[in-house]
C-alpha cells in the first residue's frame, strides 16, 4: 500500500489557516516542525486524501458558497496524500515517508464542525473512515511529492 504526499500544511498560530510549504521536518515524539496542531503524544500528524478534498469541493449537497469551497489544509490536516485509500489503513500500520521519516497510525476518524453539509440528512460525513492521527516515530525531512508507503 503505497501513494504520495502532494501537500504538506503547516501554521504557527492556530487561529491562522493552514499554509502550504515544500518540504518540512516531522520530529519524532512531536510532529511537524512549527505546526500549532500538533498533540502529542498520539496526535502529532494528520492525514487526509487529496480524493476526499476534491470529492468535498464538487459536493452539490455543500453548495457554491465560498465558505464550503475545501481547499487543502482547510481540515487542518498535517498532510494530505493522493493514490493511497485511507479507509484501508488500520491503527498502529507504520507508514515510511520519504528517505527516512517513519509514523504510526494512532487514530481513525474525526467529527467535522457542527454545521458541515456532510453531517446533515444529504450523507454521511467521510472524516471517519478518511482522517487519520499519527505519531511520528523516526525523524526525518518530508517533501511534496514524497511516497509514503506502509511497512
Amino acid at each position: 500500500m503505497k501513494g504520495k504526499i502532494v501537500y504538506i500544511n503547516i501554521t504557527a498560530d492556530k487561529k491562522e489557516p493552514k499554509k502550504q510549504i515544500g518540504s518540512g521536518k516531522l520530529t519524532a515524539g512531536t510532529g511537524l516542525e512549527g505546526d500549532a496542531y500538533n498533540k502529542p503524544p498520539r496526535r502529532q500528524i494528520s492525514l487526509i486524501s487529496a480524493d476526499l478534498i476534491k470529492e468535498q469541493a464538487q459536493c452539490p449537497r455543500a453548495g457554491s458558497e465560498p465558505e464550503f469551497l475545501v481547499r487543502p489544509g482547510d481540515f487542518k490536516e498535517t498532510l494530505t496524500t493522493e493514490s493511497l485509500d485511507l479507509s484501508l489503513v488500520k491503527i498502529d500500520d507504520d507508514f515510511r515517508i520519504g528517505e527516512s521519516a517513519k509514523i504510526r497510525i494512532t487514530e481513525k476518524g474525526m467529527t467535522c464542525w457542527e454545521y458541515c453539509p456532510w453531517g446533515r440528512l444529504e450523507g454521511e460525513c467521510p472524516l471517519p473512515k478518511h482522517f487519520l492521527f499519527a505519531e511520528v516515530i523516526e525523524s526525518g525531512i518530508v517533501k511534496t511529492g514524497d511516497e509514503i508507503e506502509k511497512i
